[in-house]
C-alpha cells in the first residue's frame, strides 16, 4: 500500500548561490521570479556610502550560508558592501585601491565549502572575496582599470571554474578560480567597459567568450584557448561599451548575440560567423544593455534595449522592426530589466534615467507607465531579486547624487507570513501515479529531494525555478522501499507537507 507521513521541517536553503551581471550568463537582464509591485513600490531600506554609486548593478545571494540573503554592491567611495537584505545594515565592506563601477559575480569559485564574491576595480585589480567574512582571497592584476563586471562558468571544459573579465588595457582576462592565475587573454584593440556573456554560441560544444570593445568590435572567443573565433566591427571610430545578450531571438534554429554601438544602432549577430542578421538604428548612441525576452506575451521574442536619444526601444527578435517604443526623462545608457513585477503572468519592463530621479515601470506590451518611483538623479542597472525571502522580487538600484544604494519593495506593511500565505495559496504538491505532481501559481524557486525512512538523501529531484502550471517528476526509485519527498520552496514558508511513496 501507499504510505503518506506529514513532515513538518524547518525551511532549508540551497547548498549553491549564484548571483551575477545580466541575470544570467548570457547577460538576458530576465528574472522569471515575480513580484507583487502592482502600484508604486514603497522604500524597503537604503544605505548611504562614500561616494556615487555608479555600480553596474548589485549581486543578490545567501554568500554565507546563514539564513538570510545578502545585496552585494561596489561604490565609488572604493568599497564593496555586503549587506543584508532584510534590513540593508553591512555585514561587511571590504575596501580597494579605486573606485568600483564593476558588478560582482557571486559563486562557489575555488570549489570550497564557501561562496565567493569576484569584482573588478579602478585599481587595476580583480577581487576575490570570501562571502562569509570579506576578506580577499585572492586579487589579479591587470594592467588598467576594471569597469567590465566579471563572469564565473566553466569555459574550458575542464574541472572547475573560471573567471573572465575585461580592462581598460585593452585584454579580456580568464582567470583560475582556485588561485586568480591567469589561464589566457586576449587583446582588443582598445578599452573594455563591456561585460562578458558566456554561452555555446555556435553549438560546437564548446564555451564561447562574447564581449565588446571601445576599437568598436563585438568579439567571440573560444573559452578553451581564449582564440578568436570571430569578430564584428560596428562603424568606424565607434564604441560597443553595451555588454552582449546571447539568446534565440527570431525563432530560428541557433543562437544570436545582440548588442548596440554608439555608432547609434543596435544589432543582431549570428551566434555562428558574427554576421549581421539585422540590425535598427536609433537617434543616438547605444550604451545600453539589451534585455531578451517574450515581453508582450505573443509568443516571440523581443529585444528591449534604450539610447542616448532618450528612448527605450522594443524590437522584434525576428527582424528587428520596431514594436513600440517610449520616451523616458533623459539618456538610457544602463541596461534595462524585465520581470514580472507585479504577478499579473505579463512582463514588465524597467527603465533608469540618467538625468532624472525617476524608475519608470512599463507594460511590456503596450509601453503604458504603469508607476514611476522618484529616487535620485542618475538611476543605475536594476536588480531584481527576492532579498528577504517572503516569495516576491524586490528591486535594488544605485544612484549617483545621492550616494545611495535603495531597496524598493511592494508594501511593506505586509508581514513575511502574510505575503508567504498569499504565494502558497494555490500551490499543490501530491503524489501522481509513481510520480509528484506540482502545481504553482506563478514562477517560483523551488527544491525537491528525496529521502528514505532514516532521513538519508536519496536524489535531488530538482532544484531550480519552475515556470507557472503543472509539472510532474518521477524519481529514480526502482527498489520497493519507502521514501519521502520534501519540498522546498526558499522564503515562501518554513514548513513543507512531504510525501511518502511506496513503489
Amino acid at each position: 500500500m501507499c504510505v503518506i507521513i506529514l513532515f513538518i521541517l524547518s525551511q532549508t536553503y540551497a547548498d549553491t548561490t549564484w548571483s551575477m551581471y545580466g541575470a544570467t550568463l548570457e547577460n538576458t537582464h530576465y528574472q522569471k521570479m515575480e513580484g507583487a509591485m502592482d502600484t508604486e513600490p514603497d522604500v524597503k531600506w537604503f544605505y548611504v556610502t562614500g561616494s556615487f554609486v555608479e555600480a553596474h548593478g548589485a549581486a543578490v545571494a545567501n554568500v554565507d550560508k546563514d539564513d538570510t540573503t545578502e545585496v552585494v554592491i561596489g561604490s565609488c567611495d572604493k568599497k564593496v558592501y555586503c549587506l543584508n537584505g532584510v534590513t540593508g545594515l553591512v555585514k561587511w565592506s571590504f575596501p580597494t585601491g579605486g573606485e568600483v563601477y564593476s558588478s560582482p559575480a557571486i559563486a562557489n569559485v575555488d570549489v570550497d565549502d564557501t561562496t565567493e564574491v569576484v569584482i573588478g576595480s579602478c585599481d587595476f585589480k580583480v577581487y576575490c572575496l570570501n562571502g562569509v567574512t570579506g576578506l580577499e582571497k585572492w586579487s589579479f592584476p591587470t594592467g588598467g582599470e576594471v569597469h567590465s563586471s566579471p563572469a564565473i562558468a566553466n569555459v574550458d571544459g575542464i574541472a572547475g571554474m573560471e573567471v573572465v573579465v575585461g580592462s581598460k588595457d585593452k585584454k579580456v582576462y580568464c582567470l583560475d578560480g582556485i588561485d586568480g592565475t591567469e589561464k589566457w587573454s586576449f587583446p582588443t584593440g582598445d578599452w573594455i567597459f563591456s561585460s562578458p556573456a558566456i554561452a555555446d554560441v555556435n553549438e560546437d560544444d564548446t564555451m564561447e567568450v562574447v564581449i565588446g570593445s571601445f576599437d568598436g568590435k563585438v568579439y567571440c572567443l573560444n573559452g578553451v584557448t581564449g582564440l578568436e573565433k570571430w569578430s564584428f566591427p560596428t562603424s568606424i571610430w565607434n564604441k560597443v561599451i553595451s555588454s552582449p545578450a546571447v539568446a534565440n531571438v527570431d525563432g530560428i534554429a541557433g543562437l544570436e548575440v545582440v548588442v548596440g554601438s554608439t555608432d547609434k544602432k543596435v544589432y543582431c549577430l549570428d551566434g555562428v560567423d558574427g554576421h549581421e542578421k539585422w540590425s535598427h538604428p536609433t537617434g543616438d548612441e547605444v550604451r545600453s544593455s539589451a534585455a531578451i525576452a517574450d515581453v508582450d506575451g505573443d509568443g516571440n521574442m523581443e529585444v528591449v534595449i534604450g539610447s542616448y536619444d532618450n528612448k527605450v526601444y522594443c524590437l522584434r527578435g525576428i527582424d528587428g522592426t520596431e514594436k513600440w517604443s517610449y520616451t523616458a526623462g533623459s539618456d538610457v545608457h544602463r541596461g534595462i530589466s524585465v520581470a514580472d513585477i507585479d504577478g499579473d503572468d505579463t512582463l514588465e519592463v524597467l527603465v533608469p534615467n540618467m538625468n532624472t530621479n525617476k524608475l519608470t515601470c512599463l507594460n511590456g506590451e503596450d509601453k503604458s507607465v504603469l508607476w514611476t518611483k522618484s529616487l535620485d538623479t542618475d538611476i543605475h542597472d536594476i536588480t531584481i531579486a527576492d532579498i528577504d525571502m517572503d516569495g516576491y522580487v524586490e528591486l535594488i538600484v544605485g544612484t549617483r547624487d545621492s550616494w545611495t544604494i535603495w531597496a524598493l519593495d511592494d508594501d511593506v506593511s505586509a508581514s513575511v507570513e502574510e505575503k508567504r500565505e498569499l504565494k502558497v495559496k494555490s500551490l499543490e504538491f501530491r503524489v501522481m501515479g509513481k510520480g509528484i505532481y506540482l502545481f504553482t501559481p506563478n514562477a517560483i524557486e523551488v527544491d525537491i529531494k528525496l529521502y528514505d525512512l532514516c532521513g538519508r538523501l536519496k536524489q535531488v529531484i530538482y532544484r531550480g525555478v519552475l515556470s507557472k502550471g503543472g509539472h510532474t517528476f518521477m524519481p529514480n526509485i526502482k527498489d520497493g522501499r519507502v521514501y519521502f519527498v520534501v519540498l522546498n520552496s526558499q522564503g515562501i514558508r518554513e514548513s513543507v507537507k512531504l510525501i511518502n511513496l511506496l513503489y
